[in-house]
């Protein structure tokens, strides 16, 4: 009888988890690609289509909350299936073409419930992964939903050229079937033991007292802030400014994931040689000062320069400071929602802040409060970093 050691059991955990991750991305991120279709299709406003995608992050953030508690409450498989479930029901009310602004919302809704419920499991799973394995599996965890995110708008180009009209929702239903391939793998994949009491009492709540765990959190806000309006926004922005075509306006939502992607296997390469803070500075700084020639640039040239600055110094912004934030979690489901909801928080407001400044006055003006969020993001990071230095030199990171 072969028995299966820690370190394979490890390695199952690490491949299952990659794999419902880059479901994820594919599935949770083309929302910003299907804005444009929904509005030619249904005659959407700039603020309704803001609206969907903050009902998106609204779903997000309700999930994060519910997942800190549902595997205290049902264990953690049955926890999330039962998240994991509406990414399925969503695509398969955008597949069926039915436009009403209500049942749209609510489909938005479900998608953020799904992401909500993957993002914390999935980044709970990988803290309980041993020391640098666990920063190493994030970087990897965060490039294969980078993968995802970038495949699904090309295959979206694709369907809406192949089948005008329709490809949009022939997308979604393949999306669909991703899904239902994700809840499958959640059934079956290994998981860590859990503790035999399910209550709150048997939950350790000593992170809260940790500066470094809210220090971790504050980055996430700007961050998810940032990288929600950048996604949500960005093929709507390069379109209605004039500056480039439908079709390379969507090639541009998967070049800045491929940049991302290519950034976090970077991210996980270098892990060990280079300490978090440098890491973490390089990125803020990097990502502002090219955030800025995107915005100010008007041909593809520039623009193209400025997106993949964008993306490669926002690749391990989240994966660093996550790990930078869950040195104090390991493996604690409450801890890793407790950062994932305050990180998720300004998800809720950027997108639909976004579209109805664009509304009053101009997606350009819209755009603008992104530099806002990426100069947020910058104080943060250095706030992070110089704040608790002594200590991060102390370890190595």
């Amino acid at each position: 009888m072969n028995t299966v050691t820690q370190e394979q059991q490890e390695n199952r955990l690490l491949r299952n988890t990659l794999f419902v991750f880059f479901a994820s991305g594919a599935a949770s991120q083309p929302l910003g690609s299907f804005i444009p279709f929904l509005r030619e299709t249904y005659g959407f406003s700039y603020d309704l289509s803001g609206i969907l995608l903050s009902c998106q992050s609204i779903g997000n953030l309700l999930a994060v909350l519910a997942a800190g508690f549902l595997p205290v409450w049902l264990g953690r498989r049955k926890g999330i299936l039962i998240t994991a479930v509406w990414m399925a029901a969503a695509y398969l009310v955008f597949a069926s073409g039915i436009g009403t602004p209500a049942l749209l919302i609510a489909a938005c809704l479900m998608t953020g419930v799904a992401r909500g419920g993957n993002s914390n499991f999935s980044n709970t799973m990988i803290s309980t992964l041993p020391g640098e394995k666990a920063t190493r599996g994030y970087n990897l965890l965060h490039g294969c939903f980078a993968i995802g995110a970038l495949l699904s708008p090309l295959l979206l180009v694709f369907c809406a050229g192949r089948w005008p009209g329709m490809g949009w929702r022939i997308m979604a239903g393949l999306l669909c079937l991703l899904c239902v391939v994700q809840l499958a793998v959640y059934a079956k994949m290994p998981l860590p033991p859990e503790r035999a009491e399910r209550s709150l009492k048997s939950v350790d709540y000593s992170f809260l007292k940790v500066r470094q765990f809210w220090l971790g959190a504050a980055m996430l806000l700007f961050y998810i802030s940032t990288e929600y309006a950048i996604v949500g926004w960005l093929v709507t922005y390069f379109q209605d400014i004039g500056a480039l075509s439908a079709d390379y306006a969507q090639m541009m939502n998967s070049l800045l994931w491929l940049v991302i992607f290519a950034g976090r296997m970077v991210g996980a390469a270098i892990t060990g040689k280079v300490s978090r803070s440098r890491i973490l500075l390089a990125d803020g700084f990097g990502l502002f000062v090219f955030f800025l020639v995107m915005f100010f640039s008007r041909t593809p040239g520039p623009i193209i320069l400025g997106l993949v600055g964008v993306g490669f110094f926002m690749a391990t912004i989240y994966p660093t400071a996550f790990a930078f934030g869950s040195d104090c979690i390991k493996g604690n489901d409450l801890g890793c929602s407790i950062m994932i909801f305050t990180g998720s928080a300004g998800g809720i407001i950027t997108p639909a802040l976004v579209g109805f400044v664009a509304e009053s006055a101009g997606i350009r003006a819209g755009m603008g409060l992104i530099v806002a969020y990426t100069a947020l993001l910058l104080l943060s990071i250095i706030l992070s970093v110089f704040s608790i230095r002594p200590h991060m030199n102390q370890k190595g990171v």
